[in-house]
């Protein structure tokens, strides 16, 4: 039983600090500079996406 809790405790610990870590890379990189950006992507116009 003691075995187990570690085990879980350990594996917790390091999915938090895997998620943390993509959490502060995303803001670093400028994902959640703009978030109201997001719904006019759409009304956009772009040159190379016309088929």
């Amino acid at each position: 039983m003691l075995t187990l809790t570690i085990i879980l405790l350990i594996t917790t610990t390091l999915l938090g600090g895997i998620f943390f870590g993509l959490f502060r890379w995303a803001v670093k990189d400028g994902q959640f500079d703009d978030p109201e950006e997001a719904k006019y992507v759409i009304f956009r116009d772009d040159e190379g996406e016309r088929s």
